[in-house]
C-alpha cells in the first residue's frame, strides 16, 4: 500500500510482475513518483515511471522492467 494526497492505494507488490504496469491518479506528479520510488526500491524492482493521462486524468504509470 501507498500513500499518495493522503489516499491510499493498494498495489499488490506480490503481482507485479515484470512488463506489467499501473495507473495512479495524481496531480502532483513529481511527488507521486519520489513515493512510488521509495516503494519500488524497498521491493528491488527496476521501474520506469511517465507521467501521463489516462480517460482524461493525469497520473503516473509505472512499469516494471525487471
Amino acid at each position: 500500500m501507498i500513500e499518495i494526497h493522503g489516499i491510499n492505494f493498494d498495489v499488490q507488490w506480490d503481482k507485479f510482475e515484470p512488463h506489467s504496469s499501473f495507473f495512479i491518479p495524481c496531480l502532483d506528479t513529481k511527488e507521486a513518483k519520489r513515493v512510488i520510488k521509495l516503494e519500488t526500491t524497498r521491493h528491488k524492482f527496476k521501474v520506469r515511471m511517465k507521467t501521463t493521462t489516462k480517460d482524461k486524468v493525469r497520473g503516473v504509470r509505472v512499469w516494471r522492467v525487471e
